[in-house]
């Protein structure tokens, strides 16, 4: 007799075989995935240790500047007593030199009382280019007659140097105009002041023409 032919062997071996493959391809996605977290991983690492770095050199250097702001500051409550003492001695120096000269403060009724000019008060308008000085002056005729004011107001830098003319009572050709202050009456003259090669002007003198 001879033998029946086995009909389940061929389907179990393709079966097997099937099993197989899948299970290479298992393996393999498997690989493939914990080789991408791993990538994925030290990528990840790699860019908290960039940022920790960063991290660590931008406190670096805001204690740098710290500790560098703190001597500067340092330095300068050393210097201030000797810088007050110079500007002093300036101040001084030009009073001795110049007694007549009074200092220029801004946004403040300065008192005169000479003659028929009473006050002055200076302000800065403007900023960094464009800061320019006003003045705004008082007189008051007091007298019976009739006044024509003719008055100077120079200005002086801080070591006495003369930086600004205004005149009041005169045409720019420095012929007198016919403006009169009326017996009783007050009156504020405003105008800017021209100054030289920019100078800051921290005196000035009020002069009276007779």
């Amino acid at each position: 007799m001879y033998p029946l032919p086995n009909r389940d062997s061929a389907p179990t071996t393709d079966k097997a075989e099937s099993y197989l493959r899948g299970g290479k391809y298992r393996r393999s996605s498997r690989t493939k995935l914990i080789f991408f977290l791993a990538i994925l991983s030290l990528v990840e690492a790699a860019a908290l240790l960039i940022l920790f770095i960063q991290l660590a050199l931008s406190e670096q250097e805001n204690l740098e500047l710290t500790i560098l702001e703190k001597n500067q500051a340092q330095e300068l409550e050393t210097l201030r007593p000797e810088v007050e003492k110079l500007r002093a001695d300036v101040a001084s120096l030009t009073a001795s030199r110049l007694p007549n000269l009074a200092r220029l403060e801004f946004d403040k009724v300065i008192p005169l009382e000479l003659d028929y000019v009473k006050n002055i008060v200076f302000t800065v308008a403007g900023k960094d280019s464009d800061k320019h000085y006003e003045y705004k002056i008082v007189m008051h005729n007091s007298g019976l007659s009739l006044i024509h004011p003719e008055v100077d107001i120079l200005f002086f830098d801080r070591v006495g140097v003369q930086v600004g003319l205004s005149k009041i009572g005169f045409h720019k050709d420095g012929t007198p105009n016919l403006n009169m202050l009326e017996r009783g009456e007050v009156r504020s003259f405003s105008s800017s002041v021209d100054l030289t090669d920019d100078a800051k002007p921290e005196y000035f003198r009020v002069k009276i023409h007779k």
